[in-house]
């Protein structure tokens, strides 16, 4: 984790890390125009508080040169978006071993990336940090670095790397602290998000179904999207259809034709018969 901070400010980036950095920032910016767009979840606030706070990060590891770190953090968040689509595809084709075995790989994964190796560079940055990176300013380009000059706490030179990316860049306390805050009120987030993902799994494996779940939570519906079973089909004949017992479980009345003969009333009879291709038979 040390090597997060050495030789720091690092002024140029090669041209695919900068792609990578800015397409990055790109799509969460499109995403807070889209969530608008579409009907709001019940986790609305949290999920636009995630994209915010996202923005603002990349934006500023971008203009302070702390892109290492930067895109450690999302190649973390990066390693589960292939393994939650590739699940829910294998269980669209009907392949649920490797489906579940898939999902189950995706939690791991989840945990793993976002609650332990993504603490440990938030424990780096309160650790690490303070003591390799020396409280100072600089400023110039990559081939003319001048400095280092004493700290600032001015608004003006804080906000001096998103004007001019020769400009003043400064490394202090306070500037860390502001890094941590934002990337521990992520962790808070993903921990919420964590909770609904582990609690559609606990009633899936307890035998209650994901249908059971209603919620309006973008996350916790896609993983109740991925445990619904798939329905069964079975043909029956129309031999094997006990009316009675189907009238007793639906409720329908029942009428009483001119040949005394008893059936259920016409919309119902019509929608049993629906059910059953028959419709064609009987008028």
């Amino acid at each position: 984790m040390q090597e997060l901070w050495t030789n720091w400010p690092q002024r140029e980036l090669d041209g695919l890390a900068k792609t990578y950095v800015l397409v990055q920032w790109s799509f969460w910016s499109q995403q807070v125009l889209v969530m608008n767009l579409e009907a709001r979840r019940k986790d609305y606030w949290q999920i636009l508080t995630h994209h915010v706070v996202t923005i603002m990060l990349i934006a500023a590891s971008y203009a302070y040169h702390h892109t290492r770190v930067g895109n450690v953090i999302l190649v973390l968040m990066d390693a589960i978006e292939l393994l939650f689509p590739l699940a829910k595809c294998l269980k669209y084709l009907g392949f649920s071993t490797a489906c579940d075995v898939v999902f189950g790989l995706f939690m791991v994964t989840w945990f793993a990336s976002r609650h332990v190796f993504y603490l440990m560079i938030c424990w780096s940055i309160h650790y690490d940090a303070p003591g390799l990176l020396t409280s100072a300013c600089y400023r110039g380009t990559a081939d003319d670095l001048q400095g280092p000059f004493p700290t600032s706490y001015k608004w003006s030179d804080l906000l001096a790397p998103f004007r001019d990316p020769a400009g003043t860049v400064c490394s202090n306390d306070t500037i860390l602290t502001g890094f941590l805050v934002y990337l521990l009120a992520l962790q808070v987030i993903m921990v919420m998000w964590f909770a609904l993902i582990i609690r559609v799994a606990i009633k899936v494996l307890k035998g209650s179904g994901a249908e059971d779940v209603r919620s309006d939570s973008e996350m916790e519906e896609e993983v109740a999207e991925y445990a619904r079973p798939e329905p069964i089909e079975q043909e029956v004949g129309v031999e094997g259809i006990d009316l009675k017992q189907w009238e007793r479980r639906t409720g329908a009345k029942r009428a009483t034709s001119s040949t005394g003969i008893t059936l259920p009333g016409h919309s119902d009879r019509k929608e049993l018969l629906n059910r059953i291709g028959c419709e064609k038979q009987i008028d």
